[in-house]
């Protein structure tokens, strides 16, 4: 289940645990941080990708995701 976090920025955005993370990377999958879409297809080292369901540019690989610490 993602959880909601406040970025510096003061949006909300989203990250994933990193059990959803290490099962994203098994399945090739990236996670958005604009709306918590999980998407298929994507490099693990995916950063800044676009989101099939918002439109952002806030995709990320699920090994980027927990390089960057963007998992709890």
């Amino acid at each position: 289940m993602a959880k909601e976090y406040k970025a510096k920025s003061g949006k909300t955005q989203w990250m994933p645990s990193i059990e959803e993370a290490q099962e994203m990377d098994n399945q090739q999958q990236g996670f958005c941080l604009a709306c918590g879409y999980v998407q298929d297809g994507l490099e693990p080292d995916a950063a800044k990708d676009e989101c099939e369901d918002c439109g952002e540019h806030k995709v990320y690989g699920a090994y980027e995701l927990i390089t960057l610490g963007l998992v709890y």
